[in-house]
């Protein structure tokens, strides 16, 4: 097959597909060109692939965690106390990690932040804490579950048919600490 038809036939779904893993249409077409590439240079190769259309999406998932592990970025956690300057380097992943150091219990809480706020891989993270992988794991698992439910006793979410949340509010019976309510005012969040 030429690339004209190969590329042809797959560019649309490959391109939906990006922007469902992507908010961002011009970072969505650079990646799209970015496989459009790969694919050329693979067929001028002659590289035998039996099935264009899974070899395009197996590229395109690569090549979106490329990117998302180029531009990774690792939240250090707060160092200052409520209510002091605002950090104008704050985000919601502060808002986050926050939320995790000070609310769950550090039981499940260490492991969660490591895991999900400083990217660092389960094993790291299992030799940083002394426990095995699998207990690592399950406290991650744990921590995720007491975070939701930490969430959602306060939260009302609204969520697409992707799974993708598209609103959240406040519930009217729920009391946020004032240390929170500080945290959310520095990274401007509208709740």
């Amino acid at each position: 097959m030429k690339f004209e038809e190969i590329w042809k036939e797959n560019k649309n779904p490959l391109l939906n597909f990006i922007k469902t893993k992507l908010n961002d249409k011009s970072m969505a077409d650079d990646i799209l060109q970015e496989i459009g590439i790969k694919l050329y240079h693979n067929l001028n190769q002659k590289n035998d692939i039996k099935n264009y259309r899974t070899w395009l999406f197996q590229v395109t998932r690569n090549t979106i965690a490329d990117h998302y592990r180029k531009n990774k970025k690792v939240y250090q956690p707060f160092k200052h106390a409520p209510g002091t300057s605002e950090n104008s380097n704050v985000c919601v992943c502060d808002l986050s990690g926050f939320i995790i150091q000070k609310y769950l219990p550090e039981k499940y809480g260490k492991p969660l932040y490591l895991s999900d706020i400083e990217k660092k891989s389960q094993n790291e993270i299992s030799k940083i804490l002394d426990l095995s992988v699998t207990a690592t794991k399950t406290r991650i698992q744990r921590a995720r579950k007491k975070l939701k439910n930490l969430i959602t006793d306060c939260v009302d979410i609204s969520y697409n048919n992707k799974n993708q949340i598209i609103d959240y509010q406040i519930k009217d019976n729920c009391e946020l600490p004032q240390e929170l309510i500080d945290q959310i005012e520095k990274i401007n969040l509208v709740l």
